[in-house]
């Protein structure tokens, strides 16, 4: 396994804190606009690297801040200098934003049968975290005071000092939480916190181009699949 040394030992997490994107569900901004041969970028003949670096520049935007997703969509067009057709976007969330299959599994685990509390950790837009939320019924299983998001919160968990998880950190006992991520970064600056940590990513093979194309803010440290598996997983959060 590759959870944080010390993990098993520490005893069973009091608190479990989700990463949403490309763990319990699929990325928005990179799957949209960069999933290989179906991704906005394929679909409309866009150079691969001005869409990267276009998609990049209004998740960095909108990601710390409450907007509107066609906000979003006016200025990733305006980046891109072209239009981008509100039935394509519609086509495309339906045919590449998937729930992992295993979530509803996992926080299911985690709040143990409504006893543990479960939060979100997550670098995410208002009207993603909308969207992903409603689909994963998270209602039924998240402590709305243990919601961290970087759109509410105006800080990502890469923002210098104060950020998003040294938040988190000020509303739970870190070596009391586990804390289920993808990125290496992250993990390492929870570790630094005390979070104990597990590294776990739910990603689909055709997206595994997109992924580690787009560069160290925005891929696993090695591309495709790493970190444990789903049984695994489910072994670290029962404890």
């Amino acid at each position: 396994m590759n959870a944080h040394p010390g993990a098993a030992e520490a005893g069973r997490p009091a608190v479990i804190l989700f990463d949403l994107g490309n763990v319990l569900f699929s990325d928005p901004w990179e799957s949209l606009l960069l999933t290989p041969g179906a991704g906005l970028g394929d679909r409309l003949g866009l150079d691969r690297s001005a869409v990267l670096a276009a998609g990049r520049h209004c998740w960095r935007t909108f990601s710390v801040r409450e907007a509107d997703e066609a906000e979003y969509w006016s200025e990733l067009s305006r980046q891109l200098g072209c239009d981008i057709p509100a039935q394509l976007v519609k086509e495309l969330e339906e045919e590449l934003l998937l729930a992992n299959p295993a979530a509803g599994a996992l926080l299911a685990a985690a709040s143990a049968d409504g006893v543990r509390p479960v939060g979100i950790a997550s670098n995410n837009t208002s009207f993603w975290y909308a969207k992903q939320a409603d689909r994963l019924r998270l209602d039924r299983w998240i402590d709305p005071g243990l919601v961290f998001l970087s759109s509410g919160l105006g800080v990502s968990k890469s923002t210098p000092g104060r950020g998003l998880l040294e938040i988190a950190a000020e509303h739970v006992r870190p070596s009391a939480t586990l804390f289920v991520e993808d990125r290496g970064a992250n993990l390492a600056r929870a570790r630094g916190l005390g979070f104990r940590t597990v590294e776990y990513a739910f990603k689909d093979e055709s997206a595994g181009e997109a992924r580690h194309d787009s560069g160290d803010e925005s891929r696993h440290e090695s591309s495709g699949m790493s970190g444990v598996s789903v049984a695994e997983l489910l072994d670290t959060i029962t404890g």
